[in-house]
This record gives C-alpha cells, sequence and structure tokens, in this order.
C-alpha cells in the first residue's frame, strides 16, 4: 500500500516542465539591451582607432619612399608627390619606372591612393608637432599629405632639404600625437 502525500492538488503542471514567463523574457531582453548599448559605441570607438592606425602605417610607408628617394638622390627629398616619388612605394620600381598599381589604401574610403602634396600649417616643423591637430592641407578622411620644406635662405625650389608626413583623421583633422594636444608629424628634422 502507498503512502499518500497530503498535497493539494492546483492543476498547474511542475516547475520544470514549464516555459518562461512573459516577465522573465522581458528581463532577458532589457538585460541584452542594456549590454549592446554599452558594446556598441565601444565597438565602433575600436574601428576608429584601427583606421587611425592604419593611416600612421601609410605615412610611414610615404616616409619610407622619401628616405630612398634621397638616398638615390644625392641627400635631397621629393620636391613633389611626382612618378619618381611614387615609384618608391611598395610595388614599384624606380631603376626600371615602374609604377606601382597603388600606393596604399585609404582605410576610411577602401580607395587606392598616393600622398597629396600640401604645406606645413606652421612655420616649422617642430611648431607645427607642438601646435594642437589642425586642418591638413585640403586633406580628407584617411589622406596623408607629404610636405617638402625647402632651403630658407634663396635655395632651390627643386630639390627639397626635408620634409613633413602628416596623416588626417576621421573629420579631416591631423592625427594626434602622443600628448592629444599636438600634431603627429613624421619628418626628417
Amino acid at each position: 500500500m502507498t503512502k499518500r502525500r497530503n498535497a493539494v492538488f492546483t492543476g498547474r503542471k511542475p516547475r520544470s516542465n514549464r516555459g518562461f514567463t512573459l516577465i522573465e523574457l522581458l528581463v532577458v531582453v532589457i538585460i541584452i539591451g542594456i549590454l549592446a548599448a554599452i558594446a556598441l559605441p565601444n565597438f565602433v570607438g575600436a574601428q576608429d582607432k584601427a583606421r587611425e592606425a592604419s593611416v600612421k602605417g601609410n605615412m610611414r610607408t610615404a616616409q619610407i619612399a622619401a628616405e630612398s628617394y634621397a638616398v638615390d638622390n644625392g641627400g635631397t627629398y621629393p620636391p613633389d608627390v611626382d612618378a619618381d616619388y611614387k615609384y618608391r612605394f611598395p610595388g614599384g620600381d624606380a631603376s626600371t619606372k615602374k609604377m606601382p598599381s597603388q600606393a596604399f589604401i585609404n582605410p576610411f574610403t577602401n580607395a587606392g591612393e598616393f600622398p597629396i602634396k600640401g604645406t606645413l600649417p606652421a612655420s616649422n616643423v617642430q611648431d607645427t608637432r607642438n601646435a594642437a591637430p589642425s586642418s591638413v592641407s585640403g586633406a580628407t578622411a584617411g589622406q596623408v599629405v607629404y610636405c617638402p620644406i625647402f632651403p630658407s635662405s634663396g635655395g632651390s625650389t627643386t630639390n627639397a632639404e626635408a620634409y613633413a608626413i602628416m596623416g588626417a583623421g576621421k573629420s579631416g583633422i591631423a592625427l594626434p600625437g602622443n600628448s592629444g594636444k599636438s600634431t603627429l608629424v613624421l619628418s626628417n628634422q
């Protein structure tokens, strides 16, 4: 003979056989929404930082091409972003005048492009570095700007004695330096 428990039959199934209640589902959806609201801005910020890192890599490529030009031209730097400078980008060959198919990819537009020629916003490289980032010689997002520097005392304008290379961030403003209140400039000065 089995013993009968003193339980009242309520007509409900045991908890383990039921689904989730509407309140439980709403709580889960709200928690997922809060987590997404926290993570999404961080994800977008990480994408922008990755694009800026790519621009910095493109600036370095332009610097290597300028130094390669100087090695082949007695220590003078390119006076312009011309074919002789462009041959020195990856895929090009200055000895055979073979032009690379593209210099590098602009991370903001996904277009292949060479640097554009520009001028320093300040009177010299050090003043430009110390200044707050500003717009870069008409550059758009992700563009690299090559600025030849010519001798200041009546020298030639066909051979640059130095150069400065800057890159534009998302809004066309120069990339900031380490302090955030300075401008990132690659140069031989």
